[in-house]
């Protein structure tokens, strides 16, 4: 009698275990369906600040420029345009530079050092990596794709790798898709250089926008730091903001050095998406989406 109701009991528990077995695999089972086929959320646009001219491997005084007040500004008006805001500084690496084009960024402040290739007429844009005879690099170097750029004769005997037009064409993954590219560089679009602008076009980039001769660090900052403040502040167009900035003269030239567009004219016209805004857009959109979709399920 005992055994029977052990056996009874025993039953009693197995079927227990199955009905919670079943119950589980009833409530797991639509839930994996419904996450393995919802869409993706939307990647949101990002902007991102690349400060070479702050990194710790420049020689300070002399090449190393840090301007914490210009990037802190400069951080607050992306914020009202864009959710994130990627800063580099030491990490202004060529590795990084490759992947910029597929890391979504819709705007990009680039701070950086250049180099003139009187050459080839460009304009070799420097990353905070020295050259210690690396290897790994030989290749780019050989193909043209990587350069080589001193920042001063004089005290930082140091060479920079820069990437070249050829970087952004060939070794660059990815496209920018409508991003603004202000290069915060002396001659980044000096008459007869422009293939770098051009490069970073053709891979993408809505508007480039930089300097047509020298420039002064405290200037560079300052004008800027307004080109910002029309452009998203003042939501002015391209054109607007840049014609707002006025000349500048230098140590290095006697005429005034302006910031110019490209292409010029045709993107005159163009002003900063609130990014920031449509992105909370496209987020709502996604839930409600989801939430469709589970009562059609339901």
């Amino acid at each position: 009698m005992k055994k029977q109701e052990n056996e009874i009991e025993t039953s009693g528990r197995t079927r227990k275990l199955v009905l919670v077995i079943i119950a589980v695999a009833i409530i797991l089972v639509p839930a994996i369906f419904f996450f393995s086929s919802s869409p993706s959320p939307p990647i949101q646009p990002k902007a991102a600040i690349i400060d070479q001219l702050s990194s710790s491997s420049l020689l300070a005084g002399f090449t190393r420029l840090p301007n914490q007040t210009f990037i802190k500004t400069a951080k607050e008006l992306l914020y009202e345009r864009f959710s994130q805001v990627d800063y580099y500084q030491d990490n202004a690496t060529v590795n990084q530079y490759a992947h910029l084009p597929s890391a979504g960024y819709k705007l990009i402040v680039w701070r950086a050092h250049s180099a003139l290739d009187s050459r080839s007429n460009y304009v070799a844009i420097s990353t905070s990596e020295i050259y210690y005879g690396q290897r790994d690099y030989d290749q780019y170097l050989e193909n043209e794709q990587l350069t080589l750029c001193n920042m001063t004769l004089l005290f930082d005997q140091n060479f920079y790798l820069a990437i070249t037009p050829k970087f952004v064409d060939e070794v660059m993954s990815g496209r920018f898709e409508d991003t603004v590219i202000i290069l915060m560089s002396c001659n980044g679009l000096k008459q007869y250089y422009e293939k770098t602008a051009k490069a970073f076009e053709e891979k993408g980039a809505k508007v480039f926008i930089s300097w047509d001769g020298w420039i002064d660090s405290l200037d560079n900052d300052n004008a800027v730091t307004l080109l910002l403040q029309y452009l998203i502040d003042g939501n002015n167009t391209v054109s607007g903001a840049v014609n707002k900035i006025g000349g500048y003269y230098t140590k290095y030239q006697v005429y005034l050095t302006y910031l110019r567009y490209d292409p010029f004219p045709e993107v005159g016209d163009y002003s900063i998406p609130n990014y920031r805004q449509s992105s909370v857009a496209g987020v709502a959109g996604f839930v409600t989406k989801v939430v469709f979709r589970k009562n059609a399920d339901s």
